[in-house]
């Protein structure tokens, strides 16, 4: 997002989702609760929907705070696309209902206070209540630097946002949220930048007692994982042995995050994969180049879980590639 901060009042459903669509990335929102209280079919949940909207650029970060009634919030497969910005998704609810939060096998329900990570890159589903108060922050992963994966890791995840540095980045974003209109020019980039490094706080920090030595080895094998993604030999004994410990152990920990590791790990590679063969600029190279650079070099493994993953082969994902729009 660039450019001035944005206001609507009283939006509708559609309206919703071009804002949020704009201000982050492709998504689909509608109002099913609303729409079934109201008695109205789908062309018509507009009139049994209304929420204020402020949006505004703050660095190189998106901001948006959205009050009002319940919905849901959709990133698809389909929607997604290789000219997408690679964001994360940060929010911060404050509503009296909790919100139910679904990415690649985790789901929680995020209760006033409480932050969930989201990564645009991959499909997901965000549920709030009715009343809803969410403060969202879309984030470009280069900002986040070495630690862009830690914060992913987490993706649909519950922090509670109580103490510690995670209650000054709540307190932030409110005051954020209350004085979007007035940062601009040298303002805007130091708040941006103020921004960044309490989000690296909030999600990187480990006092003790704040998060266990479990969570600590997770974010380590992730880390390790992605970074030696390439190595078709990754598997479970293998990372297992390369932290110290049993095979059982580290299907243990995952088990905790909700995915498995082989789980995780695929679909890790997957995205990568669906990432190159979207790109124009990949052209030139085969997909099973294209699935080697990411550990994958079976090509009948590949297809079957292309299409399981997104429901397309990569052929179709070239093939059927979106075109480019200039606004």
């Amino acid at each position: 997002m660039s450019g001035g901060a944005l206001h609507v009042h009283q939006a509708t459903v559609g309206e919703l989702q071009t804002a949020a669509s704009t201000v982050l990335a492709p998504l689909a929102v509608t109002a099913p609760r609303a729409r079934a209280e109201a008695g109205v079919g789908p062309e018509d949940e507009t009139s049994a929907f209304r929420a204020d909207i402020d949006a505004a650029a703050v660095g190189r970060a998106a901001v948006a705070r959205i009050r009002g009634s319940g919905h849901l919030v959709e990133r698809s497969a389909r929607a997604i696309s290789s000219t997408d910005p690679e964001l994360l998704k940060i929010t911060l609810h404050r509503s009296a209902e909790p919100a139910a939060a679904d990415q690649g096998g985790t789901q929680s329900r995020a209760h006033s206070g409480d932050f969930v990570v989201f990564d645009m890159t991959r499909p997901y589903r965000l549920a709030v209540a009715d009343g809803c108060d969410v403060m969202a922050v879309g984030i470009p992963r280069a900002e986040l630097g070495r630690h862009a994966d830690t914060v992913a890791a987490r993706a649909a995840c519950r922090l509670p946002a109580d103490t510690g540095a995670q209650a000054v980045l709540a307190a932030f974003l409110q005051g954020l949220g209350r004085h979007l209109d007035e940062l601009a020019g040298p303002a805007q980039a130091h708040a941006g930048d103020a921004l960044v490094s309490l989000l690296l706080a909030a999600f990187t920090e480990t006092e003790p007692g704040r998060m266990d030595t479990a969570t600590e080895l997770v974010d380590r094998i992730r880390v390790y994982v992605l970074a030696n993604i390439s190595d078709p030999s990754l598997c479970v004994d293998s990372v297992a042995a390369a932290h110290g410990i049993s095979a059982r152990q580290l299907h243990r920990l995952f088990h905790r995050t909700g995915a498995p590791f082989a789980a995780w790990l695929r679909g890790e590679r997957l995205a990568r994969i669906r990432r190159d063969l979207l790109d124009p600029a990949q052209d030139g190279r085969t997909t099973a180049a294209v699935a080697a650079r990411w550990g994958i070099h079976d090509p009948r493994h590949l297809a079957r879980a292309l299409t399981a993953e997104y429901g397309q082969t990569a052929r179709d994902m070239r093939l059927r590639r979106p075109v480019p729009t200039s606004l």
